[in-house]
């Protein structure tokens, strides 16, 4: 996700343990009163967080579907110790907006949406930096990369890609963003294999098969 444009009047919505008030004006418009234009979306950011304890047992929104929504936005993201995020989309030539909401940190095993690639290729820049630290357990992913002008190119790719978290972290630290186990134990590695093949984007399937090349080269060897 990105952030734009934040300004000073929203520096409430960033303080999770004093944008209650703000955000609860947020969900009642647009799950209550169904309000989705005017200036109520002006007065908040594109993105920011509360606490699930924030949502947990209010009567907020009207329509069973939505219930349903929220509850499981507030359930999982309990489960994780975490917070539920909260991004603001619009229709340009509509003037219509829509709300997004989302669980955070993202870990491996989420799915890869528009919103959460940053979080995911930022986690998956740390993976190649283990393999690059750590080349005994999966092989090292950057070792061909002076010789290989594609691998070179995917490697800037997910380094862009992660590169789009910059805005967030101005307002949150990364811990409240993302988690993920340093020591890179197969299960995980297998969950970031999974979502990296389901990636929308063409090369990431070439970045996929590459790792795993490279991983099955490791075992053989």
């Amino acid at each position: 996700m990105e952030i734009k444009g934040a300004t000073l009047a929203y520096q409430v919505f960033f303080d999770i343990d004093r944008n209650a008030e703000a955000a609860l004006k947020v969900f009642n418009a647009y799950y209550r009163a169904h309000n989705h234009s005017g200036k109520t979306y002006d007065n908040f950011p594109d993105f920011f967080l509360v606490r699930p304890e924030l949502l947990e047992g209010r009567d907020i929104a009207s329509r069973a579907s939505e219930k349903m929504l929220l509850e499981d936005c507030i359930q999982r993201a309990k489960a994780r110790n975490g917070y539920i995020g909260v991004t603001k989309n619009r229709n340009p030539k509509l003037g219509y907006y829509w709300i997004e909401l989302s669980v955070f940190p993202f870990m491996l095993g989420d799915p890869v949406t528009e919103e959460s690639k940053g979080e995911f290729f930022h986690i998956l820049t740390k993976f190649i930096e283990y393999t690059k630290n750590n080349p005994k357990m999966y092989g090292d992913l950057t070792a061909e990369i002076d010789s290989d002008k594609d691998l070179a190119l995917m490697l800037k790719e997910i380094g862009r890609m992660a590169g789009r978290l910059a805005g967030v972290l101005d307002n949150y630290p990364l811990e409240m963003l993302v988690t993920f186990n340093p020591a890179w134990p197969v299960g995980e590695v297998k969950k970031l294999l999974a979502s990296l093949k389901d990636n929308d984007q063409d090369w990431c399937e070439v970045f996929f098969e590459y790792l795993i090349y490279v991983m099955g080269k490791k075992t053989k060897a």
